[in-house]
């Protein structure tokens, strides 16, 4: 697959350069920032500062003339002994991750995608700070109520994260090629019928069951002080059955409502009442193209384990493309069901 990757001032769409790069790594998560790496040779009269700086711009990754990744810049490493540059950067969902509430937005019954999109206006809106995030969308989801104090400097992004993880959330990506913002609900992904990995594609298989995260129960807890303080609880019968009494705790001080406290708890239970059974795949990108689907989509996964054989649909949650020269090779990540 051909490959390129230039660079563009933050917030622009305008080549700069494009970068010699031999090896590229670059990734997507769902409801997050994905991650890039890429080296440069120290010798390359492409390697100044005035074409890749951290914090000015951002590097754009191109496969067969399309953009599929987009982001800030954010770490260089200079190795004079190897003769060699290091970057990394993160996908356009960084920047809010260094954004904050100062003035308080209060919302009554209102769409969460609408949410979402006036927490990114909220920064873009101040002077200096629109980074070119597209909130133009019109997809709509359910309604809430939300309210962010300005005193307590919420951060946007976790407050956008956290409309993902309650019952009944948003998924959300930031669109490399568009810059916009879209929202998917009630989940993003669809059932792939069509594409099975089993081991005629599957290079290299590997899973984590830990089962230190499993709980059967989630206590909740909230804004308030001592008694006064918010909280909730819910357990799962058939995980106490199986695993006993197992409890975890769920953090969200900044939550004001029962109702929002509760959905949050109600998440959080149908994500750790059952031991995670992660898995990661490393497959070739020609049967099938890994971008045939897409974050969010069930795929079908067929592995004759001597430990415990899989046969069944996961949800694809992550993504990585590593490019060597000029030989191409996917890493995808699935959680079950």
């Amino acid at each position: 697959m051909a490959t390129r990757i230039y660079t563009t001032l933050v917030g622009d769409d305008e080549p700069i350069e494009e970068l010699p790069a031999d090896i590229i790594s670059y990734g997507y998560r769902l409801n997050r920032a994905g991650a890039i790496n890429f080296s440069l040779s120290l010798d390359h009269a492409k390697a100044v500062i005035a074409n890749c700086e951290p914090g000015i711009h951002e590097v754009v990754v191109e496969r067969n003339k399309a953009i599929k990744w987009r982001g800030p810049v954010l770490h260089v490493s200079e190795d004079d002994k190897g003769r060699s540059l290091n970057f990394n950067g993160e996908g356009l969902f960084h920047y809010p991750s260094r954004w904050f509430v100062n003035a308080t937005i209060t919302h009554t019954a209102i769409d969460l995608a609408v949410i979402a999109r006036s927490l990114i206006d909220h920064h873009q809106n101040k002077a200096g700070g629109d980074f070119g995030i597209d909130t133009s969308g019109s997809e709509t989801s359910r309604t809430a109520d939300r309210t962010y104090e300005g005193y307590e400097l919420k951060n946007i992004q976790e407050a956008i994260i956290q409309l993902s993880e309650v019952e009944n959330g948003i998924d959300f990506v930031i669109d490399p090629m568009t810059r916009r913002f879209i929202v998917d609900y009630p989940k993003a992904g669809i059932r792939l019928e069509n594409i099975v990995y089993d081991e005629r594609n599957i290079r290299q298989f590997s899973r984590t069951v830990n089962s230190q995260q499993q709980a059967s129960q989630i206590l909740g807890v909230g804004t308030g002080d001592a008694d006064s303080t918010l909280s909730a609880s819910q357990q799962d019968s058939s995980a106490v059955a199986r695993y006993l009494l197992t409890q975890r705790v769920h953090s969200a001080t900044d939550v004001i409502e029962q109702v929002t406290l509760n959905e949050h708890v109600a998440e959080q239970l149908a994500l750790w009442k059952d031991t995670p059974n992660a898995l990661v795949l490393r497959v070739g990108t020609d049967d099938p193209d890994p971008f045939t689907a897409q974050l969010g989509d069930e795929i079908r996964i067929n592995w004759d384990s001597p430990y415990d054989p899989i046969d069944e649909f996961q949800r694809l949650v992550g993504l990585d493309i590593v490019w060597n020269a000029g030989k191409e090779e996917a890493v995808l990540f699935t959680v079950p069901l």
